[in-house]
């Protein structure tokens, strides 16, 4: 039997970005950074990167024991065979996690991720109350994600997570999600970051975000 030690040094997971388009335009994200630089000659017809081969996913699979799929730069809904490798994964019982926040798919093509592989586990990223998520999610439409979302519930064992990054325009719907959640049956866990300028709009109260400058300093002592 393996003890708790032995499954610390066994353990063997890998968090994969496994395309490079994306069709949000989220202004904290690295990809906005890539290809807003002032010096930056990068687009996103030309976006470095490409989609994840079957010969690579087919080492990535005999490899890893726990897969996550969560782009950095791109959503892991944009690649035309994500049913395909979430299916191999179900059939040889590896485990991990789906982050998306497109919504751009139609229906069933999340129905038949969530099909064939009941047992992963699925995070929506909606960034607020649906109908207001586009104001940092660019393109992204909340309210259908959110059905998307509420649809998994019937296909997935695990209870989908909603991922709610507090921004100025949301900080103060924090309870109304929270009942949200609870009436549908949802969790639901709270984001705060950083990556905000002085006077940057979306930028919330001080309860709400992490101080990069206060983190310095308590690291410094």
């Amino acid at each position: 039997m393996v003890n708790n030690r032995q499954a610390f040094f066994l353990r063997n997971s890998i968090n994969l970005d496994i395309h490079h388009k994306c069709t949000l335009g989220c202004n904290k994200c690295g990809r906005y950074f890539m290809m807003n630089n002032k010096d930056s000659t990068i687009t996103s017809s030309n976006f470095p990167g490409c989609p994840l081969s079957d010969s690579d996913w087919k080492k990535i699979l005999r490899h890893f024991t726990r897969i996550n799929f969560c782009g950095q730069v791109a959503d892991p809904m944009m690649h035309s065979k994500l049913s395909n490798f979430l299916g191999d994964m179900y059939a040889v019982g590896k485990k991990g996690h789906v982050h998306t926040a497109i919504s751009q798919r139609p229906m069933k093509h999340y129905i038949k991720a969530f099909e064939v592989n009941p047992d992963m586990k699925w995070v929506f990223g909606i960034d607020g109350l649906p109908k207001d998520s586009h104001k940092y999610r660019i393109n992204q439409n909340g309210e259908k994600l959110f059905e998307v979302m509420l649809e998994a519930k019937r296909y997935l064992k695990t209870i989908p997570r909603w991922q709610y990054i507090v921004f100025k325009y949301n900080e103060n719907d924090i309870a109304e999600a929270k009942e949200l959640a609870m009436k549908h049956g949802l969790q639901i866990t709270f984001m705060y970051s950083g990556r905000y300028s002085k006077d940057d709009p979306l930028r919330p109260s001080p309860e709400f975000r992490i101080d990069r400058e206060e983190i310095y300093h308590d690291s410094d002592r």
